[in-house]
């Protein structure tokens, strides 16, 4: 949704060129603040990261709980389960990272975890392992939690949410003016197809009146120059034209034998002279 940067700044020039100073104002606090980070993924996992990192679990389930509000509570039901084990592989993350850290500060802060999180996390049988994880030694190379310290798996999380936010973001429905580029472009196309099909259903030459008239145009210029008006007509076989003179001389032959015209009338019989 990197669109959403650019009608951000659409909507700031709007708002200067309108005099709505104060609006500004607010508007660019809200953007300096804005934990959605215009939508772009790779700010938020960024974020979440961070963090992570600096151990800081009040900011991370607050973080969560943001995106949760506003994200993946209008997701389906069905795909809540792939969004809770997303959200407690982070708290393993956070775990994990925790232990790593050199000194005292590790103790503190898994402990700190599990003492927070006890309430949420001890009737679920896949945490009841990580309680014992402040008593373990190197655990690291224990096998309940060896696998955590791989540098796989680490990545596979953070990959998980990348692409979980990535397809949300691309399905959730957005405002008008966040899809006014793609409408007008819709627009556009369908604008010029439908010029396309009347292009396609005019009249050919044969029918087209337009083209009788420059057809007799071009006849009426060639009848005042050196070519006669029959030259258009060349390609004309010459055996279809001796075929119609010859049927016409065999009509007003036969015309003669049936004794007289049907359209002047038959000639005076003998009866008729006489009266």
């Amino acid at each position: 949704m990197a669109h959403i940067q650019l009608v951000d700044e659409l909507v700031r020039e709007y708002l200067l060129f309108r005099g709505f100073t104060n609006t500004v104002k607010a508007f660019d606090t809200d953007l300096k603040s804005d934990k959605d980070k215009g939508f772009r993924v790779d700010k938020i996992v960024d974020q979440i990261v961070h963090y992570i990192n600096v151990s800081d679990l009040s900011g991370l389930k607050e973080y969560w709980s943001h995106l949760d509000s506003i994200v993946f509570s209008k997701l389906e039901i069905h795909v809540q389960p792939a969004v809770r084990k997303i959200e407690y592989s982070l708290y393993k993350l956070y775990l994990i990272t925790a232990a790593q850290s050199a000194g005292g500060v590790r103790n503190e802060k898994v402990a700190e975890f599990l003492s927070k999180m006890l309430p949420e996390l001890q009737g679920q049988t896949e945490w009841r392992d990580w309680f014992m994880l402040p008593y373990v030694q190197k655990p690291e190379e224990n096998p309940s939690f060896s696998l955590y310290f791989t540098r796989a798996w680490q990545d596979s999380v953070l990959v998980s949410l990348h692409n979980l936010l990535a397809t949300v973001f691309q399905c959730m429905p957005q405002p008008t003016l966040t899809s006014y580029e793609s409408d007008a472009a819709l627009v556009k196309r369908l604008q010029d197809e439908i010029t396309a099909l009347k292009g396609k259903s005019q009249p050919t030459e044969k029918t087209s009146p337009v083209c009788h008239q420059s057809r007799l145009s071009q006849y009426s210029e060639r009848l005042s120059g050196p070519l006669p008006l029959v030259d258009d007509f060349y390609a004309i076989p010459s055996e279809h034209f001796d075929g119609g003179v010859r049927e016409a001389r065999g009509l007003r032959s036969l015309l003669r034998q049936m004794g007289g015209s049907p359209v002047m009338g038959r000639k005076p019989g003998r009866s008729q002279s006489q009266n």
